[in-house]
């Protein structure tokens, strides 16, 4: 991928993507964010190989073929597409659990690119994050038992320091040389 030189002072913000850990496997997700962040007019030097749509040369001196629009279609989620399609056919049981939102939002197979266009122009409107409210719940510790305002409970250990645990360890260490001292004067 290269970015064409304008005539205008300003160039584009250059960053380098950093996948850490991650499998940089063919058609991943990250590669449609690395597509989000380029169209979005950040330079990042990439090439389309671990796009969807990516065909490599079937042999040596061929070029390799990118098909732009597998890649607009996976992003617009033809493949859920299918997905729901197949499901609905022939499991509606599973459908209805993995779909259950977009039931009930009544967003269907046909309805699902127009659901993501939408989204994609919400999002060029107004490109700043808003963060949503918080929800107001506040959580209450008596020793292991967490108690939030909701109404739900959560049973969780509470972290002791440094010197509570080795205290911990001396009096185990303690308590097992005076079981073997009183095993001693038995005998």
């Amino acid at each position: 991928y290269h970015v064409e030189d304008e005539e205008t002072d300003q160039r584009p913000f250059k960053c380098i993507l950093d996948v850490g850990l991650q499998t940089t496997a063919v058609g991943h997700r990250m590669w449609g964010a690395l597509k989000g962040a380029v169209d979005g007019g950040l330079h990042i030097p990439h090439t389309n190989k671990k796009f969807p749509g990516f065909k490599p040369a079937e042999e040596k001196g061929q070029e390799a073929e990118y098909d732009a629009e597998a890649h607009k279609e996976k992003i617009f989620g033809a493949h859920v597409k299918e997905y729901m399609e197949m499901l609905e056919e022939e499991d509606p049981t599973k459908y209805e659990a993995h779909f259950a939102k977009f039931i009930a939002e009544d967003i269907n197979g046909e309805k699902l690119e127009e659901m993501y266009t939408e989204a994609h122009e919400k999002i060029k409107e107004d490109p700043e994050y808003e963060p949503a409210e918080k929800k107001g719940i506040t959580h209450t510790r008596e020793a292991d038992q967490i108690t939030s305002s909701d109404g739900t409970e959560h049973v969780r250990s509470k972290k002791i320091g440094l010197e509570a645990r080795r205290a911990k360890v001396a009096e185990k260490i303690a308590a097992a040389q005076a079981k073997l001292l009183e095993d001693d004067d038995d005998e």
